[in-house]
């Protein structure tokens, strides 16, 4: 009884001050699975399915570059990525005429490479140029005839979820180069019934005022974000201004269609000393690009190439994380559909609470931590992600007033605890990403 008249006296006492106290209204904010209302065998944005995917999936050789594997290490290869999670595979470069039976074989989608054949030569950058300077009033009709019969050709292949433009990296300063691009998406449109989406490689480099340019010309925004290669393996926080290039050119463009994906790397070979960090490197840089707005993931690339013997470490991390986006937990329908919330804050009460990154030919100052936070099936999510080589200890505001109040780590099975008072703390370890599930249990 005397419990009773406690709970009782708490919650007149926490309403009469203007703290939330409205479990309900916290909890259930009317979106989940059943509120979703697409194709759950297509991918996104056309369907429910989060994109991951690895460029030249069965590709490569530790021999030297542009050998192709045996066939059964090639399947070994193929198999192992699959049962992963990827829910596509591709780009593949050398293996793109088989990637849409390589799909079917085995159940997932597949992005198709898109190359023009003119007199028998593949179209490539010089080529194109070429045939602008000898022909500039004809050269785009040769492109479009070659390219709406592959496009028909293509098309009859519903395994194909995403088309790529080649050749890749187009120059928005070079007209021949954004009529090409212009063109190509024109034709693809005109010849896909199944109007599926449409992207081309950007380099990691280019600034949002760049990648504007070519997005009326794109459904999705494909922009490298290779931390390491880019010289930021000590200031991962370039991850998030990276993804920021792409959603600010979203709104540049007028385009709020278009899907930001992030391609991340997997090629370079660490030193010795830093094989230990691969597997935060990976975790860090998928989270903090889903935190910071992007739709899916792309990694260039499961290709073996010589002296490249981290390769192992990097897919099974990658696979990992593909593996709690796709598999059992379903985190991907959470940072596809989940409505993002604002009410939940993050404070650093302890650490850096900015790091300095070089962002072009700045130096700029980030913030240390990465945070965002979804409504989901009635239950709240939030992410943080530590940017630094320190620990960070955060605290996370806003939650709704309730003994019930709990909170599950997402990646640590053994962190579960009471928040009954609206906040809670946490100290994320160097290059963490942790993940909170906030639930209300009344036993």
């Amino acid at each position: 009884m005397k419990n009773l008249i406690f709970a009782a006296a708490l919650t007149v006492t926490l309403a009469a001050g203007g703290l939330d106290t409205d479990t309900g209204k916290f909890f259930n904010q009317g979106v989940g699975p059943d509120t979703v209302k697409l194709p759950a065998d297509k991918i996104y944005p056309q369907g429910r399915l989060f994109p991951f995917t690895f460029y030249s999936t069965g590709g490569g050789s530790i021999e030297k570059r542009g050998k192709l594997l045996p066939d059964a290490e090639r399947e070994a290869d193929t198999q192992e990525i699959i049962r992963g999670g990827v829910t596509m595979i591709g780009p593949q470069y050398e293996l793109n005429d088989q990637v849409a039976a390589t799909a079917r074989k085995y159940g997932v989608k597949a992005v198709y490479t898109i190359h023009p054949v003119i007199d028998g030569k593949v179209l490539d950058r010089p080529l194109l140029l070429k045939l602008a300077k000898e022909d500039p009033e004809h050269y785009l009709d040769r492109i479009k005839a070659a390219m709406t019969k592959l496009i028909r050709e293509q098309a009859k292949n519903p395994e194909i979820a995403w088309w790529d433009v080649s050749p890749e990296e187009p120059r928005f300063w070079i007209k021949p180069e954004v009529a090409y691009i212009q063109a190509a998406y024109e034709v693809i449109k005109a010849n896909d019934p199944l109007k599926r989406p449409v992207f081309v490689y950007e380099p990691g480099h280019r600034g949002a005022g760049s990648l504007a340019k070519f997005l009326p010309y794109q459904d999705l925004s494909v922009k490298g974000t290779y931390t390491n290669y880019s010289g930021r393996r000590a200031s991962r926080a370039w991850v998030r201004f990276s993804i920021g290039q792409e959603t600010t050119a979203i709104k540049l463009a007028k385009r709020p269609g278009v899907v930001p994906i992030a391609l991340l790397e997997m090629f370079q070979q660490p030193k010795p000393e830093e094989m230990k960090l691969i597997r935060d490197w990976v975790r860090h840089d998928v989270y903090c690009s889903l935190v910071s707005g992007a739709k899916g993931i792309m990694v260039f690339s499961a290709s073996k190439r010589p002296k490249f013997t981290a390769r192992a470490d990097y897919l099974k991390a990658y696979l990992e994380v593909c593996n709690e986006l796709n598999g059992k937990r379903q985190l991907g329908q959470i940072f596809l559909f989940g409505k993002p919330m604002t009410d939940l804050e993050c404070a650093i009460v302890e650490g850096d609470e900015t790091t300095e990154v070089k962002c072009g030919k700045e130096m700029k100052q980030l913030p240390s931590v990465s945070f965002a936070s979804y409504a989901w099936n009635n239950r709240r999510y939030a992410f943080a992600v530590n940017s630094t080589l320190k620990p960070v200890k955060i605290i996370i505001s806003g939650l709704v007033y309730g003994s019930g109040v709990t909170i599950r780590g997402i990646f640590d099975s053994k962190l579960e605890f009471t928040a009954p008072e609206g906040d809670f703390e946490y100290t994320l370890k160097p290059y963490e990403a942790a993940g909170f599930e906030i639930f209300l249990n009344n036993k």
